[in-house]
C-alpha cells in the first residue's frame, strides 16, 4: 500500500446489509479517474447503503485497501470484483478528500510548468505583427 507522507489513512468497517455497500467507484490502472492517479475513488454514496448508514465514507475519498487487498495499480474490473465478493463485513482503508487533493496537486503542477518560455512563440508572433503594422503604416504614407 502506497501513500504520501501527508495522507491520513482511515479504517472503516461497513456492513453490506440488504441495500449493499451503497457506493460507486471509478478509477483503476486501466481507467484512471484522475490523470496520473490510478487509484480507486468513491464517486457516489447511495441512500440506505452501508456507507450512507455509517456516514464516514464520502464522495471523493480514495479507497486504498479492501479486506487486506491493496488497491494500488489494480484494474477497475478487479477492484469491482473485490467489492462484489467482499462479504457482509467489509474493512476499508481510505484517504479522505483524495480526489480534491489530487486535482489541486495536478492544477498546481500545471501552473508551475507554464513558465514564460512556454509563451515565447506567442510573444514572437505578436512582435512580428506589431512590426508589420508599423511597416504597413509607414509605406502607406
Amino acid at each position: 500500500m502506497s501513500s504520501s507522507e501527508n495522507e491520513v489513512i482511515d479504517s472503516i468497517e461497513l456492513n453490506r446489509g440488504d441495500a449493499g455497500l451503497g457506493f460507486n467507484i471509478r478509477g483503476g490502472s486501466d481507467l484512471p479517474h484522475i490523470e496520473g492517479d490510478t487509484g480507486i475513488f468513491v464517486t457516489k454514496i447511495r441512500e440506505n447503503g452501508g456507507a450512507s448508514k455509517d456516514g464516514r465514507l464520502k464522495e471523493g475519498d480514495k479507497i486504498i485497501e479492501i479486506n487486506g487487498h491493496d488497491l494500488n495499480n489494480i484494474t477497475h474490473n478487479s477492484a469491482v470484483s473485490l467489492f462484489v465478493n467482499a462479504g457482509d463485513e467489509v474493512r476499508l482503508k481510505v484517504v479522505h478528500d483524495a480526489e480534491r487533493d489530487a486535482l489541486a496537486k495536478k492544477e498546481s503542477t500545471t501552473f508551475r510548468n507554464s513558465s514564460p518560455s512556454n509563451y515565447m512563440p506567442l510573444i514572437a508572433i505578436a512582435g512580428i505583427l506589431v512590426i508589420g503594422y508599423f511597416v504597413y503604416r509607414r509605406l502607406r504614407r
